[in-house]
């Protein structure tokens, strides 16, 4: 009877079941509560016009607050979601545009921050700009580089407006280092503004050209050496000392016959009036007609030294000093030559009165003795009679004391 009962209580059956699927509610959120997550997803632009160029985006992330249970939001994928911003109206310049988000089922966007973003929109533009081809290195000694031939002289620039206007040329190289006969080659290019810098954003075509530089041979060559020429007159009592070039040979080149005739090669007149001390000159090279120099460019040392000379002066009388009272005295030779080394500046200043030789005969008695000729000179203001040499002919002389 209890189970006829049952089974024929209907709202009894209905109430258990809402009971049940409470209680499975209860831990179904509990299980998977409902959360709320921050991503960090990129702005992505739609709908710009084919002839538009996204330059810049400001964000290019922004921050998403997302909702929903929390086994759904542990299957978003941060990088397949986007904010997408509808550019369908954009323009040449700053646009701004708010952004939305495509969120799965069951998640609901709560904030999008910053909502609205900033592009910097510009137009697609092209123009042909010529080719210029630098050449890196040099060629063998015995070439010179001619004009470098590109396989087209213009190239087609494409990309932004503002990027495409910067664009004064497009640049390749070649090296020729060593080279000795004509270099071909693929060169790669890039765009260049006004001032020689790279301009990047924007594509080329072609990329690349065939360069062909042609290589012509040079005159024979010889090498001579350098000649320094000079002129004036250095500063008194100096003179010009070691003269030496570096390099000291050049290599010129002319025709055969002509580079037979020449056994160096001169400097243009290096002044060296009024100077004192050593200097250097950056040399011209006096090149003769028809004559050419690999490398001009010659360093000459000029060595000003001082002017030593040497002055005799003859009969120079030889002084007692300190003579004995009571004893006549002779003097043999009473006359000597003294020669003095120097500068000649300063010896030009020196004259016979200024020298004084003696010997001394404090303390002497009758006799005859051998004795050094002393010296005493007078120099000019300034001159240290330390700097000057002496040399007195002869050496010694006799003197002889006779008591009176």
């Amino acid at each position: 009877m209890i189970r006829r009962v049952i089974a024929d209580d209907y709202a009894a059956k209905i109430i258990c079941l809402i009971l049940a699927l409470i209680v499975w509610v209860q831990v179904f959120n509990d299980k998977n509560p409902l959360e709320r997550r921050i991503l960090a997803i990129d702005v992505v632009p739609n709908a710009a016009g084919e002839e538009l160029i996204i330059v810049s985006t400001d964000p290019p992330k922004v921050n998403v607050t997302l909702e929903g249970r929390a086994n759904t939001l542990d299957e978003i994928d941060e990088e397949t979601l986007k904010a997408v911003a509808d550019l369908s109206e954009a323009g040449e310049g700053v646009f701004s545009a708010e952004l939305s988000v495509d969120a799965p089922y069951g998640v609901k966007v709560v904030e999008i921050n910053p909502q609205v973003v900033s592009f910097h929109v510009d137009v697609m533009s092209s123009a042909n700009v010529g080719v210029a081809i630098e050449t890196l290195g040099v060629p063998h000694e015995d070439f010179e580089m001619g004009q470098p031939v590109p396989s087209t002289g213009t190239v087609r620039v494409a990309g932004p407006k503002r990027l495409v206007e910067r664009v004064k040329y497009v640049a390749g190289s070649v090296d020729i280092t060593g080279a000795g006969e004509a270099v071909s080659t693929v060169a790669k290019l890039s765009a260049r503004d006004g001032a020689g810098n790279e301009v990047a954003g924007v594509s080329l075509e072609p990329n690349q050209v065939h360069v062909t530089v042609p290589l012509n041979p040079l005159p024979p060559s010889k090498a001579v050496p350098v000649q320094a020429v000079v002129t004036g007159e250095p500063q008194a009592g100096f003179a010009v000392g070691p003269v030496t070039a570096s390099p000291a040979q050049v290599k010129i080149r002319a025709d055969e016959q002509v580079l037979r005739t020449i056994g160096h090669i001169s400097t243009k007149p290096i002044d060296v009036s009024g100077k004192d001390s050593t200097f250097l000159h950056q040399a011209t090279l006096d090149l003769p007609q028809g004559i050419t120099v690999q490398d001009g460019r010659v360093l000459i040392t000029v060595e000003i030294v001082e002017d030593i000379t040497t002055k005799t002066y003859q009969g120079v009388i030889v002084q007692l000093e300190s003579p004995p009272v009571g004893y006549a005295w002779e003097i043999d030779p009473a006359i000597v030559s003294v020669d003095i080394t120097g500068r000649s500046d300063i010896l030009d200043k020196i004259d016979k009165d200024d020298i004084t030789v003696y010997i001394d005969a404090y303390g002497r008695t009758e006799g005859t003795s051998d004795l050094v000729v002393a010296y005493r000179i007078n120099t000019p203001e300034g001159v240290d009679a330390d700097t000057l040499q002496l040399d007195i002919k002869p050496a010694r002389v006799k003197l002889t004391l006779t008591k009176r």
